[in-house]
């Protein structure tokens, strides 16, 4: 009987990556896996599944297909004592306009989010990083052509 459940070892070459990029994996990709105690097991059908439910297009090295940013310098006290006023508005009106003034149309946010916090080192620069995100709904729609907007109403 095949071993149905992986260490980290044999999903890597189940996949056929190396363990750093598996790391990675579990790290930003949500990749099905359980760790006991300090060992990752993975159950090798979940494993497949998930590599056949996934979808290239998010991974590509393009641009985003809809993205707007602000970016600003100063001091990190200062940075975070912004973050709370920016969330403090963020909370009164959900609508992520009235944080990002370059962005064309109003977007709320939905209850059910996740937060991401993570640190990431790449070449010579260390990031830290807050992430609220959630699943793309059917009301809001991007025209890839020219990359506006639009909402249903």
């Amino acid at each position: 009987m095949e071993n149905e459940i992986l260490n980290l070892e044999q999903a890597c070459g189940l996949l056929n990556v190396s363990e750093r990029t598996m790391i990675k994996l579990l790290r930003e990709d949500h990749l099905p896996a359980r760790k006991i105690g300090r060992e990752w097991r993975f159950n090798k059908k979940i494993l497949i599944d998930w590599i056949g439910s996934g979808d290239s297009v998010r991974y590509t090295n393009q641009d985003d297909t809809y993205a707007v940013y602000e970016e600003e310098e100063g001091n990190y006290k200062d940075m975070i004592n912004d973050i709370c006023n920016q969330a403090s508005k963020l909370k009164e009106k959900n609508d992520i306009s009235s944080l990002i003034k370059d962005l064309n149309s109003s977007i709320s946010i939905p209850a059910d989010v996740k937060l991401s916090i993570s640190y990431k080192q790449k070449r010579d620069i260390e990031k830290l990083e807050f992430k609220i995100y959630w699943h793309l709904r059917d009301d809001v729609k991007v025209n890839v052509k020219n990359k506006n907007l639009e909402t249903s109403d």
